[in-house]
């Protein structure tokens, strides 16, 4: 009987971690295209959420010798690019909601493997739950997107290296030391405009939780 009661209570245990786990705010990234990518290409950077939301801020970390800020590719999405980061700023006042974030950006450079992007000061409210979360809470801020290169490519990558091993090395120097200018608005009235449009969210729920 004893252990029968221990069984039990280790699969109410159980469930409950799975529960918390399923409930909780996670994000996947990805890019629509990740094979034979060329120099200039245009990609969609997206942010996959598991649930709608109606108010985000945060920036991405990526490395600005690689990919260059183009434009935002989502409705009621602001973003700029400042300091090797891209601001970012969701708001949605018809409560509508989305659960995924776009972002279009150029390809400067193929001769590396993955693209690596990660979220800094995060925060997102949901729209059906009503709650917020913050950097802490989120699982998923940090993505590797592999480059997929085409047989070919790989050919001829492998005879260069063979017949000037120090050509390569060269290039990776001259791609680093290059610095994308900064465009867009202000880092600085992105963070006013989210944390303005955050809080007027919060005040909407709470409006909304009184009334009812």
């Amino acid at each position: 009987m004893k252990n029968k009661l221990i069984l039990v209570n280790l699969i109410l245990i159980a469930f409950l971690s799975i529960s918390t786990i399923s409930l909780g705010f996670s994000i996947d990234m990805e890019m629509d295209k990740t094979k034979d990518l060329k120099v200039d290409d245009e990609v969609i950077y997206s942010i996959n959420l598991n649930e709608k939301i109606i108010g985000a801020s945060f920036k991405i970390n990526y490395d600005i010798s690689n990919l260059k800020l183009v434009d935002s590719e989502s409705e009621n999405l602001y973003v700029s690019e400042n300091n090797g980061q891209v601001a970012c700023v969701y708001l949605d006042i018809e409560d509508k909601g989305t659960d995924t974030l776009k972002i279009k950006f150029k390809v400067l450079n193929t001769n590396i493997a993955n693209f690596n992007f990660s979220l800094n000061e995060a925060k997102f409210v949901t729209l059906e739950n009503q709650s917020s979360y913050e950097q802490n809470d989120i699982e998923g801020i940090t993505k590797i997107i592999t480059i997929e290169k085409s047989t070919s490519e790989n050919i001829d990558n492998t005879n260069k290296n063979e017949n000037n091993p120090k050509t390569e090395q060269q290039q990776d120097n001259t791609t680093i030391t290059n610095k994308i200018p900064q465009t867009g608005t202000s880092d600085i009235i992105f963070i006013l405009i989210g944390i303005t449009g955050l809080m007027i969210i919060y005040h909407t729920i709470k409006l909304k939780r009184i009334s009812k």
